[in-house]
């Protein structure tokens, strides 16, 4: 592990530090560049155009830092995230994890409100509501899966041994994503203002695409550059997404209803929880690409022992 942090500070503190910027400046474009009257998006925003550069400059530098790095062609990709004796990448998992699985309970109350509203109206022959609530349940059961899966992720983390699970539980949360993707532009379908909620459908559709590669780490399509570049603007992505979704919250909150759950309660515990979920990679796979190629072993692939495969030099 010596010689592992050199090897991911740069990812870690590019990643850092244009997540909070991106932060910052949704904030600041939240208070400025939308029109107070009717909430319409002010053209030519000074915040909307700056953080736009932020996120365009951003995945220019990932790149540069993945075209630095050289993936080693005899290395075992399915096994760099199985267990190594680094308690942070399992840690950010399984916190992760947690994350999806409080999100849960809250979108399933919500769900369930959501229906109950649409049967009332249909018993009451008025007009229904356009949402009955069937995304939003399907939303809380891919959250479940999504939790599911994150956890096998950490799991797999602490254990040293063969390769595991990794690409099925990878993929689940990619799967959960597609419905949570569907559930927030029907959510925001209506809205005129496209930079309202612009933002979280891109953090969705980049982790989507993110734990999609995770899980071709392990399924035989190892793509490690391109995974540490999702990772990255995911976490970018969703920081800027979840100053939105915690706006929105706040106004929730202090309404004549004061609800606590709420869909964009479920919206914030999800972009938490792909954000850890992102870190976790950039913690743990820059370490990896940095070994230089190893000379061909006589000893085929599949004999050489797990040690070798799973301890950081």
């Amino acid at each position: 592990m010596k010689n592992s942090v050199s090897g991911r500070t740069a990812w870690l503190i590019s990643a850092g530090g244009a997540a909070l910027a991106a932060a910052l400046l949704r904030r600041w474009q939240l208070a400025s560049a939308f029109e107070p009257d009717s909430g319409l998006a002010i053209p030519g925003a000074q915040a909307s155009v700056i953080l736009t550069c932020v996120v365009v400059m951003a995945g220019a530098w990932f790149i540069l830092l993945a075209l630095r790095q050289t993936p080693d062609p005899a290395r075992r990709w399915d096994m760099v995230f199985l267990g190594t004796g680094d308690p942070v990448f399992p840690g950010l998992e399984a916190a992760a994890a947690l994350l999806a699985l409080l999100a849960v309970p809250v979108l399933f109350v919500v769900g369930v409100g959501q229906f109950q509203l649409y049967q009332a109206a249909l018993d009451a022959g008025v007009q229904p509501p356009s949402n009955n609530g069937m995304l939003t349940l399907a939303t809380a059961a891919g959250s479940l899966l999504a939790a599911l899966g994150l956890l096998q992720m950490g799991r797999d983390g602490l254990r040293p041994g063969r390769r595991g699970k990794g690409g099925f539980s990878a993929a689940l949360p990619g799967v959960a994503g597609c419905v949570w993707l569907m559930e927030s532009f029907r959510a925001h379908a209506a809205n005129p203002v496209r930079w309202d909620y612009a933002p979280q459908l891109i953090a969705i559709v980049a982790g989507m695409a993110f734990y999609m590669d995770f899980a071709g780490m392990s399924a035989g399509s190892p793509r490690p550059r391109r995974l540490l570049w999702l990772a990255g603007m995911s976490a970018i992505l969703s920081a800027a997404s979840l100053v939105s979704t915690l706006a929105e919250l706040s106004l929730l909150a202090g309404g004549p209803d004061g609800a606590l759950c709420t869909a964009e309660l479920g919206d914030a515990l999800l972009l938490l929880s792909q954000t850890l979920a992102a870190a976790g990679v950039l913690w743990r796979l820059p370490p990896s690409l940095d070994r230089p190629a190893r000379p061909n072993s006589p000893r085929p692939a599949g004999e050489q022992s797990i040690q070798e495969e799973t301890t950081d030099e």
